[in-house]
């Protein structure tokens, strides 16, 4: 059960890092490259795709992951999985105000 709970933490971790729609980390991490290491207009959009391309694939992975989860888990644990999920979703939001709210202040 341990085992069980530490896969399932990984995957919440890492999930943090699929890009969904309207996500801008590959656009972010895009625009930083480009800053640092002053990179082609030709090299950026390659990078683009690079970041999509893997977005796709590690959202794949995700979901496959949450659906062998799923077979193994009863239908109550899979409540409470969903329920964990949800609480560590809003924890995020909670720190990413707070995180937008310090970012604000510094630029005035």
């Amino acid at each position: 059960m341990k085992k069980l709970a530490i896969v399932a933490l990984a995957i919440f971790t890492t999930s943090a890092f699929a890009y969904g729609p309207g996500h801008k980390g590959g656009e972010h991490m895009v625009e930083r490259l480009e800053k640092k290491l002053a990179l082609s207009e030709e090299q950026s959009t390659q990078l683009e795709i690079i970041f999509q391309e893997q977005g796709e694939k590690m959202k794949a992975l995700h979901e496959e992951t949450q659906d062998k989860m799923n077979a193994v888990l009863t239908p109550q644990q899979q409540e409470k999985l969903a329920d964990m999920k949800e609480k560590r979703k809003e924890r995020w939001e909670e720190r990413k105000e707070k995180w937008q709210e310090k970012k604000g202040k510094r630029e005035e």
